[in-house]
């Protein structure tokens, strides 16, 4: 009998298991607090990429909306509605995390959570609506993170080697990038106009995104999406095919969709009869 009741208390012990770390989370940083203006933006989004953004975690960052009131609940149906996942909001004001526990929404401590003796915007101030960044947060162990996280408005943040924006002059946009180093979990590449190289591995939870083709000389273990903006002309190339999964101009396959005999080896995978095809180099 007590050997039975050790074993039973032994079974109850191992339910279940609390870890500190975090997975690959997207993060969309609220800049401003028009709910509409945020769906607009959204909608865009998804309409490019709609497969990516299925059942995508997020945690709201509300740095820059400084003590600006939003309503954190119709923010919250309005990404349910996208089949996105709100999960936690990060950088709170002493209101605005009142109004996140009421929206059934956590809140995520971490050392750059705001005081709440940091001033807002100036009294009587009209705060100017402003787009939606939205991008994974980054690994900040990476390579030029910490700059990452303070990122620019766009979907993905520019890594470090990336081209500076054009100037006001109308200079064409860059023509595409080479990334050197590793990208790691959690990392996203955005890439709007020309080709993607990437000449180092690509973790799982990594993102490549492209207009037009993406190159990876080195295993290929996140997630790739190229002809972003429906070109279905482009491909994905890649020495050791590990991915968890490739799209291309919104056709997609899953990490079990891609046949067994390209796993691990060089292929490229590209559109053919409006599906995808992987084909070994």
């Amino acid at each position: 009998m007590v050997s039975g009741r050790r074993g039973e208390k032994r079974q109850e012990q191992q339910a279940f298991a609390l870890k500190g770390t975090m997975p690959a989370i997207t993060m969309l940083c609220l800049k401003t607090a028009n709910v509409s203006a945020v769906e607009r933006q959204l909608a865009d989004h998804i309409s490019q990429m709609p497969h990516f953004f299925l059942h995508l975690p997020i945690l709201l960052d509300l740095a820059e909306l400084g003590d600006e009131p939003v309503d954190l609940g119709a923010l919250a149906g309005l990404l349910r509605k996208h089949n996105l996942v709100p999960i936690a909001v990060r950088n709170p004001t002493d209101a605005q995390r009142e109004r996140a526990v009421a929206a059934g929404l956590g809140v995520l401590r971490t050392p750059l959570t705001r005081s709440s003796r940091q001033a807002g915007p100036a009294e009587g101030s009209t705060p100017t609506p402003g787009p939606v960044a939205v991008g994974p947060a980054p690994d900040r162990s990476a390579p030029g993170a910490a700059a990452a996280e303070r990122g620019a408005a766009a979907p993905a943040r520019r890594p470090r080697d990336a081209a500076p924006p054009p100037d006001a002059a109308g200079e064409p946009p860059p023509a595409g990038l080479t990334v050197r180093q590793p990208v790691r979990s959690g990392q996203v590449i955005y890439v709007p106009h020309g080709d993607l190289v990437v000449l180092s591995p690509v973790s799982s939870g990594a993102e490549l995104i492209a207009n037009d083709n993406i190159h990876v000389y080195a295993p290929l273990r996140g997630r790739a999406m190229a002809g972003a903006h429906n070109n279905a002309d482009a491909s994905i190339f890649c020495m050791s095919l590990e991915a968890e999964f490739v799209s291309i101009a919104g056709r997609y396959l899953m990490a079990d969709e891609i046949p067994d005999e390209h796993r691990g080896k060089p292929a490229r995978i590209s559109v053919q009869n409006d599906g995808l095809v992987v084909t070994r180099l």
